[in-house]
């Protein structure tokens, strides 16, 4: 999970970094940098549920082996 977390913030930082570079307009920066931030919590999201998933369906699987 951690190495998730820190692949997907290299990914978002380096896209913050481009509307740094690229968006000189401090105002017109503001939503953007919002608009990162709202892509990395719903990604996170999706990672953290789709790890729960997985344990669930591990734990399932583990179950249903040992009958």
């Amino acid at each position: 999970m951690f190495a998730l977390d820190t692949f997907i913030d290299t990914i978002q930082n380096a896209k913050k970094q481009i509307v740094t570079t690229f968006v000189t307009d401090k105002e017109l920066q503001k939503p953007l940098f919002a608009f990162v931030e709202a892509q990395t919590d719903f990604v996170k999201q999706i990672v953290k549920t789709n790890e729960m998933l997985a344990n669930q369906t591990k734990d399932a699987f583990t179950k249903a082996l040992k009958v």
